[in-house]
């Protein structure tokens, strides 16, 4: 009994985007070398990054500001 509108899915694909989107979910995309050139801002991510790590991305930078505001900007400053 989750309102989705309060999750987000880090997924790899434009297939595991398309599922969360479908979902009502918001994104964050983890890419590739093989997938850096996809299209995921186009297909609906809410945020790209090479990997979570490299760019010390933490739970609280990724949910920190949908506390106060649901739609708010994720990773502001850290995403591509």
């Amino acid at each position: 009994n989750i309102d989705p509108s309060r999750c987000v899915v880090v997924e790899d694909s434009i297939v595991g985007l398309k599922a969360a989107k479908g979902a009502g979910m918001r994104c964050v995309i983890t890419y590739t070398t093989s997938t850096e050139r996809e299209d995921f801002y186009g297909l609906g991510a809410d945020a790209k990054v090479p990997e979570l790590g490299s760019r010390g991305v933490s739970l609280d930078m990724i949910f920190g500001p949908m506390k106060t505001q649901l739609d708010a900007e994720i990773l502001a400053g850290v995403k591509d």
